[in-house]
């Protein structure tokens, strides 16, 4: 039953990038080679180095036409950008959207698993946010990280549950993260955290 679900159902991504050129590259080409996911809309929020020639310079390899770029003349936040993002999402797949990720553009060591890992999630009976933990380096953070992923950047998302929430103007900004914990929480959802070993962002280094 599983099985069948996931192979008709789509996927969506939506990637919020600000000033990320060193990263990006490999965050792009690991969805893009990702079996299911059929949709990256990735975000320029308005950066200010290479990042929107970087992205142009991969659009250029998008044999599939896998990838839809938008580009931010202004800096929205990353509750902004995602929201952009959303709005072309289920008009790309002809309203035929099943689950929506969430993926940050400066991360480090990510790889198809890791992807493919919370998909698999997600499309678990009754779960409709799934929460993806990095790898922190250290076994008493990355233990702590069960009990306080509140920040994390990696998520994904029935396609209802996730389009109701961005209808809340407190996600303007930075406060996406948050602002989605406290919906499922207060709609008492399944939500699901999983480890993603060798996961981390630039920001920590």
């Amino acid at each position: 039953m599983k099985i069948s679900k996931m192979k008709i159902s789509k996927v969506g991504v939506i990637v919020p990038i600000y000033n990320e050129e060193k990263t990006l590259g490999n965050v792009l080409n690991t969805l893009y080679w990702c079996k299911d996911v059929d949709r990256i809309i990735a975000i320029d929020d308005g950066s200010t180095d290479n990042t929107w020639k970087n992205l142009k310079l991969f659009k250029k390899i998008d044999l599939n036409n896998k990838i839809k770029l938008i580009r931010s003349k202004k800096n929205l936040g990353k509750g902004g950008a995602v929201k952009v993002g959303a709005r072309h999402l289920d008009k790309y797949l002809n309203a035929g959207l099943n689950y929506v990720l969430l993926i940050d553009a400066d991360l480090i060591g990510l790889e198809n698993w890791h992807i493919q890992r919370m998909i698999d999630e997600i499309h678990n009976p009754g779960v409709s946010m799934v929460i993806g933990l990095r790898d922190k380096g250290n076994k008493f953070l990355n233990m702590l990280m069960w009990f306080f992923p509140l920040n994390g950047g990696e998520r994904a998302f029935e396609k209802e549950v996730f389009f109701d929430i961005i209808k809340n103007p407190l996600i303007n900004g930075w406060g996406l993260e948050s602002v989605m914990n406290d919906y499922c929480k207060k709609k008492k959802l399944i939500v699901r955290k999983v480890r993603l070993d060798g996961l981390d962002h630039i920001g920590l280094q």
